[in-house]
């Protein structure tokens, strides 16, 4: 589509960009739970992939969610998101984003590649699906330094 064709949904598509570049923003500076989870529709499900990262496939509600970040609050600070890719489908409901995170932690510095499939409400405000995939290596590794330091419980 070229820069001047009109778009069938110029609302939804603005919220729903809106909606997914706050979503992924809420992780920069310090890991809250809550700053992420007000993008989130209450019926909102998480799946993190890949398989072998171990934090399983089958997608965790809002509060299943929230108790899994939890144990992240505090751990990465100074974090700085970069959106590097953003396509959506507004007559679907969905988007796709590529980013990288750079983030201090405890155990040193943190740097990660996601990409993140959402589902939309009808009005692009809320997230009501939510597809994580991370490189694994790098998240593996950040999670087993916090665990060996005594820093992170039961992940």
């Amino acid at each position: 589509m070229s820069p001047t064709a009109p778009t069938m949904f110029p609302d939804l598509e603005t919220n729903m960009r809106a909606t997914a570049e706050g979503f992924i923003h809420s992780f920069d500076g310090r890991w809250t739970t809550g700053a992420t989870m007000r993008y989130r529709a209450p019926e909102c499900e998480h799946s993190m992939l890949p398989s072998t990262l171990g934090l399983g496939t089958r997608k965790k509600n809002n509060e299943e969610w929230a108790a899994h970040f939890e144990r992240l609050d505090g751990l990465v600070i100074n974090a700085k998101t970069t959106v590097h890719d953003y396509l959506a489908v507004p007559s679907e409901l969905r988007a796709v984003c590529r980013t990288s995170l750079d983030a201090d932690t405890p155990v040193g510095s943190y740097h990660n590649d996601y990409v993140w499939f959402f589902t939309f409400d009808k009005t692009g405000q809320f997230i009501v699906s939510i597809t994580e995939f991370m490189d694994s290596k790098a998240g593996a590794k950040l999670l087993g330094e916090l665990t060996e330091a005594g820093l992170l419980q039961n992940h």
